[in-house]
Parts: C-alpha cells; sequence; structure tokens
C-alpha cells in the first residue's frame, strides 16, 4: 500500500476501535484477542498486566482509557521523573497519558498525538474525568509529522504505534528533532525477526493488528540510529499468536486462502514485542 493508503486503514481500523472500545483485532467479546494475543473475561485487563502493567494501574482512574491496544509499558521503561515534559506517538484513548500525568505531577506536562479524531475525543474525556486535563492534552497529527517544536520534550514514548507507520526512519527523525539535547525515547513495539510474507504484509486487516508494517529488528534499530539516537538497548519477547485470523473477517480468510492457516501459524513465531530505550546525542 502507499503511504496514504496505510494512513488510511490504520486510521479507519482504529476509529472503529475507539467506538467499539475493543482491541486492535477486533470488537471487545468474552474471547476477544488484543494486539498482543491472549483471552480472558477482562482481555484488555490481562493482556495489560502480562505486559507489565501493575494492578494499581489497571484498575485505578487510567482504567477507562485501556482499551488492549498496547505491547508493554513505555511509561514504566521511560522512568518518568516529576516535571518532565513527555510527547506520545499515538495516544489511542489516553491509558499512557494518564499513568504518566500521575509521575509528572503538577508541574509536568504530557502532549499526546494521534491521528484518529474518535480516538482524541475518548482521550480527552478520558482526562477531563481522571482529573488531569492541566496537564495532559491530546494534539491531531501525524507521528511522521509531530505538531510539536523542536527541542522541547525531555521524553518521547510510543507504545505499539510506530510499528503502524510507512515511515518509520521520518518518526524517529521526528522523534529526535522534539527531543531536548540529553533527551531519552522509550518505545515498546512489535518487531519481526524475519520479513512477513508480501501476502500478508499487504492485507489492511494484518496493518490493524499491528503486524502487516512491523520491520525486522535490524531495520527498526537501524532507523533510530541513522535518526542520531545512541545507547540503544533493548530487550524483547514472544508477542504470541498475532496472526491466528477470525475466518468471518475477509481479509483475514483471503490470507488463508493465499498460504494456509498452518503457514499463518508458523508466522507467530516470528512475532516479537521489544522494549527499546535510546538517548538523543
Amino acid at each position: 500500500m502507499e503511504k496514504e493508503q496505510v494512513h488510511d486503514v490504520v486510521k479507519s481500523g482504529y476509529a472503529e476501535v475507539a467506538r467499539q472500545g475493543g482491541g486492535c483485532c477486533g470488537p471487545t467479546t468474552e474471547q476477544a484477542t488484543s494486539c498482543c494475543g491472549g483471552t480472558a473475561t477482562d482481555p484488555h485487563a490481562e493482556t495489560a498486566a502480562l505486559i507489565g502493567y501493575s494492578e494499581q494501574d489497571i484498575t485505578g482512574a487510567a482504567a477507562d482509557a485501556n482499551l488492549g491496544l498496547g505491547c508493554g509499558n513505555p511509561t514504566a521503561l521511560a522512568s518518568l521523573k516529576p516535571g518532565e515534559t513527555v510527547v506520545d506517538l499515538g495516544s489511542g484513548a489516553g491509558f499512557d497519558a494518564l499513568l504518566s500525568a500521575e509521575k509528572l505531577g503538577p508541574e509536568g506536562r504530557f502532549i499526546g498525538v494521534d491521528m484518529t479524531p474518535e480516538m482524541l475525543e475518548r482521550a480527552r474525556t478520558n482526562a477531563v474525568n481522571a482529573g488531569h486535563a492541566r496537564t495532559v492534552e491530546f494534539r491531531e497529527g501525524l507521528i511522521e509529522n509531530l505538531p510539536v517544536a523542536s527541542e522541547t520534550v525531555d521524553v518521547v514514548i510510543s507504545n505499539c504505534v510506530i510499528n503502524l507507520s510507512p515511515d518509520k526512519a521520518q518518526v524517529f527523525r521526528e522523534a529526535h528533532r522534539v527531543l531536548k539535547p540529553g533527551g531519552r525515547v522509550a518505545v515498546s513495539d512489535i518487531v519481526l525477526s524475519e520479513p512477513l510474507p508480501a501476502e500478508i504484509a499487504k492485507l489492511a486487516a494484518s496493518w490493524i493488528a499491528c503486524v502487516g508494517g512491523a520491520s525486522t529488528e535490524a531495520e527498526y534499530l537501524g532507523y533510530m540510529q541513522d535518526a542520531g539516537f545512541e545507547n540503544i538497548k533493548f530487550t524483547r519477547k514472544p508477542a504470541g499468536p498475532l496472526l491466528t485470523p477470525s475466518l468471518q473477517d475477509p481479509m483475514w480468510k483471503a490470507a488463508v486462502d493465499l498460504i494456509g492457516l498452518d503457514r499463518i501459524n508458523e508466522l507467530s513465531d516470528t512475532v516479537f514485542s521489544y522494549s527499546i530505550t535510546a538517548e538523543r546525542r
């Protein structure tokens, strides 16, 4: 898909997620899967616990903003400090924003950037309801062209969003631009151990499921290095059966028809959740 097509597909898919309150693999049900797999009566809470959020995070004031879209906990990874300014690339319904606001305190500032109006509406409502409207704001925009002034930010975070971008190199250049010298980035994202078959990568459903646009480790870390980041560190863990299709979805059915269910299940072993930190020079 062309860049504009990717943006349209992702925007449309996540608008539906915002309307339904479900994870990126479909509407919320007792058997719903989130971006990183797993099923439970409350799949959003279960997934949040599995990817590093505490019980207090899951059940506290930010709970209403948890739509089960993450693949890690960048708010913990970033070691946020009171008074810092943070930008979130793809802030969704504001789950990480509200958790960050607690750590940043009354002198801190959080700026969430998202291109989906439906998500922004939910995020702004959640910020007001949680009592953080004074220190948390949400701006409409693309993560490849951040509506943020240069060298004004202490920390850039992102949670399972950069993989959705058709121009990841530009995303990291923008992250580097808005950071102050000595600033840092903390990212949770989906990264592949080997490229996806073209038949899967081009499917709209696989983009919304957080895997179609994912890069390999060498590509992803290369984008960060080329943007000027240093001291890059990461850990990873298997992300689960992300490619398990819903045969009721015609796009996933097309994937099964093309390469077969067994091959799709094999591909799930190449999908990892990465936690990455780096510093601006």
